[in-house]
């Protein structure tokens, strides 16, 4: 199975990686030159990563391709690549719609699109897919936990979620800062504080059915600690804050008809 990467961004790096320490089998990965720091030190590091001499020898020796292009240049570089029919398109670009990379990529014979985050380099992420066939979800499953959309206004929703990332470590900080300000050691908030919220995901994820309103009525003692910050957050408006953040980011992807 001859995997092409075209673009070596991060998500491409953390995907090439994970791939590179997982159990999938008989994988080679053809990168393109692009990025020159990161893919000469992937094809340095990975017995099974080879460098190519430019993008359309990536397509030449491989049968699924890999697009992480930012959408920008993405049209430019895609238009001047040959394609064959048996190539099989994994498109990890955000902001252009199936049907469009379908066109850019003719006649190439499926397209399909995929969210997947740098944590795939530790083979913990959730990943959704839209229109993959089951060797893409099979590639994925070495990676994370693959999620199938039905539709790709649902996978646009989806990936605006990915904006929170920055929001989220910001708020991790500003946290460590207020617990430092009060005289405990960084070294000992910050684990704490990773841990605490991984733990706290953690009895999400394995909660069944996941009610995120249940878990946080759960938590919430009456006149208790939780419930009085659980109210003055509301009440400041911090939740609002996140949702028109993300109706703002939502704005960016194109509607489906």
């Amino acid at each position: 199975m001859n995997i092409g990467f075209i673009g070596i961004g991060k998500i491409a790096t953390a995907v090439i990686e994970g791939l590179c320490s997982s159990e999938i089998e008989g994988a080679k990965l053809r990168i393109s030159p692009r990025n020159e720091e990161n893919s000469v030190r992937l094809a340095a590091k990975y017995l099974t990563v080879t460098r190519m001499e430019s993008n359309q020898e990536v397509l030449d020796h491989s049968e699924i391709i890999v697009l992480a292009l930012r959408p920008p240049q993405a049209e430019e570089v895609l238009r001047n690549l040959k394609f064959r029919k048996e190539h099989l398109i994994v498109s990890l670009i955000p902001l252009i719609k199936h049907d469009d990379l379908a066109a850019m990529t003719a006649p190439a014979g499926k397209v399909c699109r995929a969210i997947p985050l740098p944590p795939v380099v530790n083979h913990n992420c959730p990943i959704p897919l839209f229109n993959a066939p089951e060797i893409v979800v099979d590639i994925f499953n070495n990676l994370g936990q693959p999620l199938m959309v039905i539709d790709e206004n649902q996978l646009h929703a989806i990936w605006t979620l990915t904006c929170l990332i920055t929001p989220y470590y910001d708020l991790l900080q500003e946290l460590s800062i207020w617990t430092t300000d009060h005289g405990v050691d960084k070294t000992i908030a910050n684990q704490y504080i990773a841990n605490l919220f991984q733990a706290l995901s953690y009895t999400a994820q394995i909660a069944d059915p996941i009610e995120f309103d249940e878990l946080a009525k759960h938590a919430a003692t009456p006149n208790g600690m939780n419930e009085q910050a659980g109210k003055a957050i509301r009440a400041d408006g911090a939740h609002s804050a996140y949702r028109e953040a993300a109706d703002r980011i939502l704005e960016r992807f194109p509607k489906e008809l």
